[in-house]
């Protein structure tokens, strides 16, 4: 599950600015958009990436008439919008997004780089599969929001199963939102318990439950989040190999003229997954074998299953 992230080390507003700065093309557009992104920024960052305080702009304001009219002079293809304005909106549209695009020298491409591979991150802070995440995620997605294509509080470090998997939805029918965002809500607690069902040689199920401290509003987002990156399915799959490894480490410990207790082994295991996140797959799954006094018995003096 999700592991609370430190915001970008570069601020969002300034390098926005900066981006804004190195503009040739659309000069005067981005200049009239500006001081309005900035205060989108600010709110976004004062309300935590909620869509419900966030619209879209309507970039119709920024444009200017002169723009338009030269626009009605051009040429219009068959698979082009007759309306100049609503053309001029989609290029600019296309521009915005391609603020993310950047060519190696030009902002924010080093910026972008970092964010994408020095995060330092063993796991994916979506879902909590392990693995360096390599993408980066638009929490707003850039052709809804194509003015935050590049503001960094809305980019987060993601895998690709998840980014795959969530695509362009950031909100529910009434508006709220349906992921959770790493930078903003509280998801450095516990969100996922797992239960691990005998028969302990070969278990009959992993549940997952969200533990009952876990107060309501987060609950209803922690629940959407788990449905919009599968994430139940994917995490038992981790499980089932996951705990034909520990059965595979116990065989081997119990040919030790003096073997170590399970309970011994397994604390060693989460002390070294629950530093980075108390969310991670390792982590939720060693916690839930050391909350199983039986399955800790087992691991000591069951029968271990013979193709081992």
């Amino acid at each position: 599950m999700v592991a609370k992230l430190n915001r970008p080390v570069y601020d969002s507003v300034q390098v926005i600015r900066a981006i804004f700065a190195e503009r040739v093309h659309n000069k005067e557009f981005y200049e009239a958009l500006l001081p309005d992104l900035v205060g989108k920024i600010v709110t976004y960052i004062e309300f935590g990436g909620d869509p419900s305080k966030v619209d879209p702009f309507d970039l119709s304001p920024y444009i200017t008439q002169q723009r338009i009219n030269e626009e009605a002079r051009l040429k219009v293809t068959l698979k082009e919008n007759p309306e100049p304005l609503v053309r001029l909106i989609d290029k600019r549209k296309t521009s915005l997004i391609g603020l993310y695009y950047p060519a190696k020298d030009k902002l924010p491409y080093d910026i972008l780089e970092n964010m994408r591979r020095k995060h330092g991150l063993l796991f994916c802070p979506s879902c909590g599969e392990p693995g360096k995440p390599g993408t980066l995620d638009h929490y707003f997605p850039k052709d809804a929001y194509p003015e935050l294509a590049a503001v960094l509080v809305n980019l987060t470090p993601m895998c690709s199963e998840c980014q795959g998997r969530k695509g362009t939805d950031f909100q529910d029918k009434q508006g709220k939102k349906i992921f959770i965002h790493p930078y903003f809500d509280p998801v450095d607690q516990v969100l996922i318990s797992l239960d691990i069902h005998e028969p302990y040689s070969c278990p009959a199920a992993f549940n997952v439950s969200i533990p009952a401290n876990v107060d309501l509003v987060l609950r209803r987002l922690v629940c959407a989040h788990i449905r919009g990156v599968d994430f139940v399915e994917r995490f038992e799959d981790f499980c089932r190999s996951q705990y034909m490894t520990l059965l595979g480490i116990f065989a081997k410990e119990r040919l030790d003229p003096d073997p170590d207790t399970a309970i011994r082994i397994v604390r060693r295991f989460l002390r070294n997954t629950e530093d980075q996140s108390v969310n991670r797959w390792e982590t939720i799954f060693y916690r839930g074998v050391l909350n199983n006094p039986n399955l800790l018995n087992y691991l000591d003096n069951g029968e271990l299953p013979d193709f081992l």
